[in-house]
């Protein structure tokens, strides 16, 4: 566990660096497969206001509509660890095709959330090959809904968090778009613990 953390925190050193970044200003909650099972409680219903969302709190209700042609509730997501990666545009989306079998191999599902229309969504899915499913949020109301908005940018913040089988949030990312490899350590390390 304690390897874990120390690997994580490296992890994150490491991407801070890379992408020129001041951790300061793009905080991060590591994740943590060992936290103990929240209340039950209702699902947050959407709203425009900022949702400041932490490890431990339920995965608030949305639905989307997906690149594979039907809609995507957070009821889907139950049953299995959800991967939840906001960004502005689809093709940083589609770069996680890469580790889309590897972060299935763990148990958990990719989805990726963007503010492009659906069709648009279709298009480039079928062209690049993305076999997760790419949800269109055009008013940005479910990033709003995740705290994944800049109301200063007027644009969708990257970040990504981690939700479990139960629909409790176990991790949290806000910063800098992740490569690949980063978002398979991040679901490795909260779903596998390694």
């Amino acid at each position: 566990m304690r390897r874990g953390a120390v690997v994580m925190v490296m992890l994150m050193i490491l991407a801070s660096a890379a992408w020129g970044q001041d951790p300061e200003k793009h905080p991060v909650v590591l994740p943590s497969p060992n936290l103990p099972q929240p209340p039950l409680v209702p699902t947050a219903a959407a709203s425009s206001e900022y949702v400041e969302l932490q490890v431990g709190d339920r995965a608030p209700d949305f639905q989307l509509d997906g690149s594979l042609g039907r809609p995507v509730r957070l009821a889907d997501l139950k049953g299995h660890w959800a991967v939840l990666v906001f960004d502005e545009t689809r093709t940083k989306l589609g770069r996680l095709s890469a580790v889309d079998d590897s972060i299935r191999a763990l148990g958990a599902r990719l989805y990726g959330i963007c503010p492009d229309r659906v069709g648009a969504l279709k298009t480039f899915a079928g062209r690049e090959g993305v076999a997760f499913p790419l949800l269109a949020d055009p008013t940005r109301e479910v990033s709003k809904l995740f705290g994944m908005y800049d109301d200063a940018g007027g644009t969708v913040q990257s970040g990504l968090l981690l939700v479990d089988p139960q629909g409790v949030i176990r991790g949290v990312f806000q910063g800098p778009s992740l490569h690949p490899d980063d978002v398979l350590q991040l679901v490795r390390h909260t779903v596998a613990g390694s």
